[in-house]
Formats: structure tokens, sequence, C-alpha cells
């Protein structure tokens, strides 16, 4: 077959105009070769009919993509330029998804900074009672070792019928600021929290012996028991300070009398 396929594909269809007198020459050929040209030409175009209808379709298709194409371009235009409403929704939109987010976020933060400022002011609390307990009983230790002392400077433990306090009582009041536990062991302190020093030995004072100065006060000479002094005659008077004189006791009745009336019993 010398027939070419462009030659085809440019060539009007069969029996169009034009197409006539090819069909008249080939029927010209004679009778004989009717049969095999016929069966011959069917066959060609069959082939041109199925190359045009892919070409048509594959045309199409294509017209398609570019009619898509175009309006999906059309519409990111719009977006971007002829539709400044879209755009600024979208904005309005995204701003407000953010509001939303850092309130969330906002809200969080200040319940676990409620939760930690309670928990904190709660072990703050516990903190400081603990502190004061502990404190609390070292005093009481203190007062303790000092109420010891006090016993052993010949201090009055007699109890009130009306309250039960005793004589240290009004001593701790007025001189517990004086004392406390250093290593173990009970020391005097003055006003500032210096050692308080004995002026005889040049060290530090006892506290039995410094709480027997008092014994000489006419105020806190009274916490104390009486007792005879030493020498003299001389023995405590109901405020604990010593004073010279006579014992009663040991004096004969003749002499009391002439001491008392004068001259002989």
């Amino acid at each position: 077959m010398n027939t070419r396929w462009f030659d085809l594909l440019q060539s009007p269809e069969p029996g169009s105009e034009g197409g006539g007198g090819a069909g008249g020459a080939a029927g010209a050929g004679g009778a004989d070769s009717t049969a095999g040209g016929n069966g011959e030409g069917e066959g060609d175009g069959d082939d041109l009919s199925r190359v045009k209808h892919a070409l048509q379709r594959e045309r199409e298709v294509n017209r398609e993509k570019d009619r898509r194409m175009g309006a999906l371009e059309a519409q990111l235009r719009e977006l971007s330029t002829t539709n400044p409403e879209a755009v600024r929704a979208a904005e309005a939109k995204a701003l407000e998804e953010q509001t939303r987010r850092e309130l969330i976020e906002q809200q969080a933060r200040i319940a676990q900074e409620q939760i930690e400022s309670k928990y904190s002011a709660q072990l703050q609390q516990a903190n400081t009672e603990l502190i004061a307990e502990r404190e609390a009983r070292q005093r009481e230790l203190v007062r303790q070792q000092a109420e010891k002392a006090f016993i052993g400077a010949k201090g009055s433990m007699e109890a009130s019928t009306i309250d039960g306090s005793t004589p240290f009582d009004a001593v701790w009041f007025r001189f517990g600021s004086n004392f406390r536990i250093e290593d173990g062991a009970l020391v005097v302190v003055d006003a500032k929290g210096n050692p308080e020093i004995d002026s005889e030995t040049g060290k530090r004072y006892e506290p039995t012996k410094w709480l027997k100065r008092l014994q000489a006060d006419p105020v806190w000479g009274r916490h104390f028991e009486p007792s005879m002094g030493s020498g003299g005659g001389a023995r405590n008077g109901r405020d604990g300070r010593a004073f010279a004189g006579k014992d009663l006791m040991s004096q004969p009745l003749n002499s009391l009398f002439s001491d008392a009336f004068g001259g002989a019993a």
C-alpha cells in the first residue's frame, strides 16, 4: 500500500467532495480487481478512523486540563488580589484561634500558679510551726535546767494555793532570757547574749552561783528559803537577806529579861 498516513490525515473523508473522482478512477481500473480493491480499502478506512478518534480524544483531554488549570489560577488570583474580604476573613479566623489558644494557656498557667502558691503557703506555715515547736522545746529544756539551778541556790519551791505558781515562775519570767543551752550545758549570758563573767574567778558564772546573788536583793531575796547566817548570830529574814543579831533561841531566859528590861533578872 503506497498511501502515506500524513496524506490520509490531510485528505477529506471518503465520499466527500473531491473523493468521488478517486472512487471513479478506482472503478475504471477493471471489474477483476474490484473485489480485492474493496477488501484492502475497507481495512485502511478502519485504521484511519481509529487514529482520528484517538487524536480527537487527546485534544479534548488537553482542553479540559487547560480549562481546569485556568480556573485554578483564576481562583488564586481572586483570593490574593480581587477578593480581599476572603483574605481578611481567613486572617480574622487565624487571629481568633490564636487568641483562644493563648487564653487557654493563660488559664492553665494561672491554675498552676494557684496550686503552687497554695502548697507553698502550706509548706511555709508547716515550717514556721515546726521551727516554733522546736524553739519552744528548747526553751522548756532551758527552763528545766534553770529550775534545777534555782533549787540548788536554795530557791523556794512553795506553790501558791491560788494558781499553783512557784517563786521560780517569777524568777524565770524576769531572768529567763539570761539562760541558754550551749554544748548541752546551762550557761548564763547578759542582755546582749555575751557570757556573764564571775569577777571572783574570771570565768563564766555558774548558774547556781549567779542565782544566789538574788538572795541579797530586797525584792528577789523573798523567793529564796530563809536560812541561818554564819557567825555573829546572823540569819536570813523574811526577805532572804542575812542580818546580824543575837540568836534568841540560844540565850538563857534571865539574859533575855536583862536585855529587855535592864538590870538583873
